[in-house]
């Protein structure tokens, strides 16, 4: 009966020893979270910005995403349940379509793990772009610097003054220069529109505004095509057909971003907002499309 009892005996610690054995195997892995590239090549407006972000884990709390424009960290992005698992490896396919004006802002996404142990692991993605070149016109104010018409000079003193500055909510202003600050018009929108299959024309750029008519004002824009582009300089082409001329070259060269003065004194802008004739809710929709 002894025998028995310690041959029992020694069967329970060696299954128990087994037990131990066995559980001490299963070790936990270490939390780890990789990204399949930590920036993108030069991306245009409309591309996509790619990336898989692999995480090895026991158990996963959270997992977000933060979009950061100049190193500003927005509210970010659950995505947990967007995980794709397979037993304690996880993956996750990011995008992004690069949007209209991104290209004038440092931009990335910083993708943020807590694990079940509260362990925070990060990894980022820069996305690296191209400058458009309706971008170029909003980064930069720009002067006309040479107007030529029939090979003659044709740029009056007035225009060579004007500092043109484009917006991203599609409105533009003038500075005119004290010497030549005016009245006569509100300088309203400007319209944008590629034109990829239009011979050496690259796009076209649009500037709306309302022409003071004795009491009242009327809508006024010109079209200027444009044939060549680089942040520094643009050669366009525009037309004043009630006269007569067409094929005006314009050369338009850019600035840095200083003061600036809306026609040309703050007393004159405030003129301007104040006739209600030349407010720029009057411009026609219809004139707010390139054809």
């Amino acid at each position: 009966m002894k025998r028995k009892l310690l041959l029992f005996s020694a069967l329970a610690l060696m299954s128990a020893g087994l037990i131990i054995f066995v559980i001490s195997c299963k070790k936990e892995v270490a939390t780890e979270m990789t990204i399949s590239q930590s920036s993108t090549p030069k991306l245009n407006v409309g591309d996509k910005a790619t990336a898989t972000i692999t995480i090895v884990t026991e158990g996963i709390e959270s997992f977000r995403y933060y979009k950061l424009v100049d190193n500003q960290r927005d509210a970010g992005t659950d995505v947990k349940s967007q995980l794709s698992r397979t037993d304690k490896t996880y993956t996750y396919d990011f995008s992004y379509e690069v949007k209209e004006f991104d290209d004038l802002h440092t931009l990335g996404f910083e993708f943020e793990l807590i694990d079940e142990k509260k362990e925070v692991k990060t990894v980022g993605l820069v996305v690296n772009i191209n400058i458009s070149l309706k971008s170029m016109f909003v980064k930069y104010d720009w002067k006309v610097t040479a107007s030529t018409w029939l090979g003659g000079n044709v740029l009056t003193d007035a225009d060579a003054a004007i500092v043109y500055r484009f917006h991203e909510n599609g409105t533009y202003q003038e500075d005119l220069s004290p010497a030549f600050a005016a009245d006569n018009h509100h300088f309203c929108f400007w319209v944008f529109k590629e034109t990829p299959n239009r011979g050496d024309t690259i796009a076209v750029v649009r500037l709306l505004r309302r022409l003071k008519q004795g009491d009242t004002a009327i809508d006024e824009y010109y079209d200027y095509r444009i044939t060549s582009a680089s942040e520094t300089e643009m050669t366009m082409y525009w037309d004043i057909l009630v006269w007569g001329i067409t094929d005006i070259e314009n050369k338009f060269k850019s600035q840095p971003k200083g003061a600036f003065v809306p026609y040309g004194t703050a007393e004159m802008e405030g003129i301007v907002n104040a006739n209600a004739s030349l407010s720029c809710s009057n411009i026609s929709q219809s004139l707010m499309t390139i054809p």
